[in-house]
């Protein structure tokens, strides 16, 4: 199993893609990191439509990190899976600075 690593800068209101659409393969998120400069939730989507987690409220200067390592449950299932051919996005409820980074991996759907 490779993993793979992406940083999150995200700023804008709305949807801002984190891992970008794969043909034929699925993008499962293992761990991330989250730090919000103000307050705002956050919520995981596949692709432009499909909620893969519910809305997170992070308070500023909070965040989340869920996680696991590659030989616990969540390192071999995953956190939070994409649809195949869909981009991995991270929506935000206002245009507030969300920085952090991921680590997950391709798989061939």
């Amino acid at each position: 199993m490779s993993l793979k690593y992406a940083a999150i800068s995200a700023s804008s209101s709305g949807d801002n893609t984190i891992v970008a659409a794969v043909t034929g393969q699925k993008i499962v998120l293992v761990s991330y990191v989250v730090v919000a400069a103000g307050d705002v939730s956050v919520t995981w989507k596949s692709g432009a439509s499909t909620s893969l987690s519910g809305a997170m409220a992070l308070a500023a200067n909070g965040g989340a990190a869920p996680g696991a390592g590659p030989l616990t449950p969540a390192g071999v299932a995953g956190l939070l899976e994409t649809a195949g051919g869909e981009a991995l996005v991270l929506n935000l409820s206002a245009a507030v600075s969300v920085g952090g980074h991921i680590a997950y991996r391709l798989v061939t759907v």
